[in-house]
C-alpha cells in the first residue's frame, strides 16, 4: 500500500494506492478515486492502457503519482513501458525522466484501448 496525499475541498484527505493485479487503485474515504492499469505485452514490456482520476480530485498531480507507481515497479523489474493511453503518453513526452523505461520503438497506437484512451488526457491529472 502506498500513501498519497491530496487536498480535498476543505480538509487533507489521506489516499492510498493499492496494487490490484496489473493496476494501482487510488482509494479515498468515499471509495475509488482513480486508477492506472497496465498489461503485459511480452516478458520485458508493459503497456499502460488506462489512467483515470475522479474529476473532484483532478489538478492535484494524482494521475502522475499513479503513473510513477507503475514506472517504479517497471524499473525494479527491468521492464519497458509503452504508454498507450493519451494521458500516459503526454506525461512521457513532457518528462525526460521516463526515458529509461519508455519503449519508443513500438507504436502505442497499436496497443491503444479506444474506450479508455480517448478521454484519458484530462482524466489523468
Amino acid at each position: 500500500m502506498n500513501d498519497i496525499r491530496a487536498t480535498a475541498a476543505k480538509s487533507n484527505e489521506r489516499l492510498t494506492a493499492d496494487k490490484q493485479g496489473n493496476s494501482y487503485v487510488l482509494q479515498g474515504i468515499n471509495g475509488k478515486v482513480g486508477e492506472v492499469t497496465y498489461r503485459l505485452v511480452d516478458a520485458d514490456t508493459w503497456v499502460i492502457d488506462h489512467t483515470q482520476v475522479d474529476p473532484a480530485y483532478q489538478g492535484r498531480g494524482l494521475g502522475r503519482q499513479l503513473l510513477d507507481l507503475v514506472v517504479d515497479e517497471a524499473r525494479e523489474k527491468g521492464r519497458k513501458i509503452i504508454p498507450s493511453c493519451s494521458y500516459a503518453l503526454s506525461v512521457f513526452q513532457e518528462h525526460p525522466e521516463y526515458a529509461d523505461v519508455w519503449e519508443k520503438e513500438r507504436s502505442g497506437a497499436e496497443y491503444s484501448d479506444p474506450y479508455s484512451s480517448g478521454s484519458a488526457t484530462s482524466s489523468g491529472q
